[in-house]
């Protein structure tokens, strides 16, 4: 019987053990996503960067044309394309002597409507 009941209590501790270390890697793993999130929140949370995404929900765009409807200089353009690509929420693809930005979620765009209706009510 006691035997029995060892080898019952050494599969349980086992399981509890798996279980614990299953739990450790979860939360692990939700540390690092939340994190990535965290970063590419501070990315987005300026006001050139949110007009570039905003542009870019009606498709692709060119550098140049984001120049002229944001209104900022190439290089500050480039620079915030950049920050946006390397964090994984534009992609990018050259035609010749064009660079063409477009989102890589569409999804984006519900966060910044949602973005709009929290914070830029009249």
């Amino acid at each position: 019987m006691e035997k029995f009941f060892c080898r019952g209590l050494d599969i349980f501790l086992t399981k509890v053990t798996i279980l614990a270390y299953m739990n450790i890697m979860e939360n692990a793993y939700m540390q690092e996503r939340l994190k990535k999130a965290s970063r590419c929140l501070r990315v987005l949370a300026h006001p050139t960067r949110l007009m570039i995404i905003h542009l870019l929900g009606d498709g692709e765009r060119s550098v140049q044309e984001l120049e002229r409807a944001v209104g900022v200089s190439q290089s500050s353009v480039s620079q915030h394309l950049n920050l946006l690509k390397d964090k994984e929420i534009l992609e990018s693809r050259r035609a010749a002597q064009q660079v063409f930005y477009r989102l890589h979620n569409p999804r984006l765009l519900e966060l910044i409507a949602i973005t709009r209706e929290l914070f830029c009510k009249d």
